[in-house]
């Protein structure tokens, strides 16, 4: 009975002139502010940033942190395993990827002639058991010179940061022929941080270091070129220094030319290409070739039984780019 009372009345107001103005411009008026708050709204939640990168800033100085490593504690370290994954959704996939996009390398200033191998080296750090341990990782090209590229396993691991993190270009038996770099900050995706078991898709990780003293590390043996969001059907150029038997990790290893594949794995992509390195190997550099010229696109990370005689690599993705863009303005 309100109801069919109620549309009488609003016809008579709406048709009353001067009720009707007002009644209009009530309605526009809630109208109105109902476009400014979901307008603020929608403003909030586009603008507001995603937190992809967790970062964890080294408040050790790196002459102690350099003066931790001896060449004997350098051959003593244990080597940080290939992570083993038991997934079994390491099919073979497509990759809906973004537009590719890739950045030209920085050669040494000395033009040293193996550039841009001069770019591959050890990582050296202590675990939160005090252990000493080692993997590879790159050196980048960037805006502070001062970046490497390794696995996110080798700085941040079992709810823990890593300690006494150095990086050793063109290690070789003990040998460093440009010295190491200490790191003054580590970098992870905020999605390995909180990672399922398993689940290396995102397994990736940053250090930017500090000066030694000769310079900044690309000045001294360049930084490497990279790419992501590129196919990973085609041929690539692994590096690294393999521990694990059959193998005593002194010495740089490759598997060149290896057919990439591409797999869905836990929340995402993974890369495998035919390759035996084992453990210390982790972080050391994929590249592919464009124009004749190598850019970094991958990393040594975890082997698999569905998969035996097999390395995989995350997919460098969007998610890369914003680790990468964050470690070059740290």
């Amino acid at each position: 009975m309100k109801e069919r009372g109620m549309m009488p009345y609003l016809q008579r107001l709406i048709l009353h002139p001067r009720a009707g103005k007002i009644f209009l411009c009530l309605l526009a008026s809630a109208y109105l502010v109902y476009l400014v708050a979901f307008g603020r709204f929608l403003s909030t939640s586009l603008s507001a940033p995603r937190q992809t990168v967790v970062e964890h800033p080294v408040d050790t100085n790196p002459g102690i942190v350099i003066s931790h490593w001896t060449a004997a504690s350098m051959r003593d370290a244990t080597d940080a395993d290939v992570q083993n994954s038991n997934a079994s959704d390491l099919t073979q996939g497509s990759l809906e990827q973004s537009l590719g996009a890739q950045q030209e390398g920085q050669p040494p200033r000395n033009g040293n002639a193996s550039y841009p191998l001069s770019t591959v080296g050890k990582v050296f750090f202590t675990n939160a058991a005090g252990q000493n341990m080692s993997c590879s990782g790159t050196a980048v090209a960037s805006l502070n010179q001062s970046v490497v590229d390794s696995a996110g396993h080798c700085l941040y691991w079992n709810g823990d940061w890593v300690q006494n993190l150095i990086f050793c270009p063109l290690y070789d038996n003990g040998s460093t022929p440009y010295g190491c770099w200490a790191a003054r900050d580590l970098e992870v995706p905020s999605d390995w941080i909180h990672a399922r078991p398993n689940d290396y898709h995102h397994d990736l990780g940053m250090a930017i270091v500090s000066p030694n003293s000769q310079g900044n590390l690309t000045d001294l043996v360049g930084g490497a070129g990279w790419a992501y969001n590129q196919s990973a059907d085609q041929p690539f150029y692994a590096y690294g220094y393999p521990a694990g038997f059959p193998f005593d990790g002194q010495t740089r290893k490759s598997c060149e030319n290896s057919l990439g594949k591409s797999s869905p794995h836990g929340g995402g992509t993974v890369v495998s290409i035919p390759c035996n390195m084992t453990g210390g190997s982790s972080g050391g550099p994929w590249f592919i070739k464009i124009n004749g010229n190598l850019y970094l696109n991958g990393h040594n990370d975890f082997t698999s039984f569905i998969r035996p005689g097999h390395m995989f690599s995350p997919y460098y993705d969007d998610t890369w780019y914003a680790l990468y863009d964050k470690a070059q303005h740290t």
